[in-house]
């Protein structure tokens, strides 16, 4: 059932991203997920699980531009290392590196993670908790990279 939530999570970012044939209003969305297969409760629990991860209002603000400052390194603890993926840590310290987040962004990507996990967390499931996380934070203000991550397009990040 995880499976199937993360797949809804993934349509509705999608939909909030601003998918060209994404439904217009979050009843048509609603429509559209029951209409391919999923069952109200599935869609209820990826609403519950995107609102309890990246809704949150954030403690501190994101500046008005990626930060190009000098690069932290962070160790990953031993409970990081049992949920998160090689590659999902791998993605968290590329775009850190490429100044896409600052550290602490990085942290509540992170605790976001941790809180939401019941297993792994693999380099999708990184992928949407980091972009609902800065799309909570400033939706137009981060809307390019997200887009670039979500599709690997790393070179466009850059022009």
């Amino acid at each position: 059932m995880r499976e199937r939530v993360l797949a809804i999570v993934n349509l509705i970012a999608k939909y909030v991203l601003g998918a060209d044939d994404a439904p217009i209003n979050e009843q048509e969305l609603v429509a559209e997920l029951m209409s391919v297969g999923f069952e109200a409760d599935e869609i209820d629990d990826a609403f519950t699980w995107m609102e309890s991860v990246a809704l949150k209002v954030p403690d501190t603000l994101v500046p008005t531009e990626p930060l190009r400052e000098q690069l932290t390194y962070r160790i990953f603890n031993h409970e990081e290392q049992q949920i998160l993926s090689s590659e999902a840590t791998g993605f968290l310290v590329k775009i850190r590196a490429m100044g896409l987040i600052t550290d602490e962004s990085c942290e509540e990507i992170i605790s976001r993670a941790l809180t939401a996990a019941e297993d792994s967390i693999g380099l999708q499931e990184i992928k949407l908790i980091a972009a609902l996380t800065l799309l909570s934070r400033s939706s137009n203000l981060w809307q390019r990279e997200i887009d670039c991550f979500m599709d690997n397009d790393w070179k466009r990040i850059y022009h």
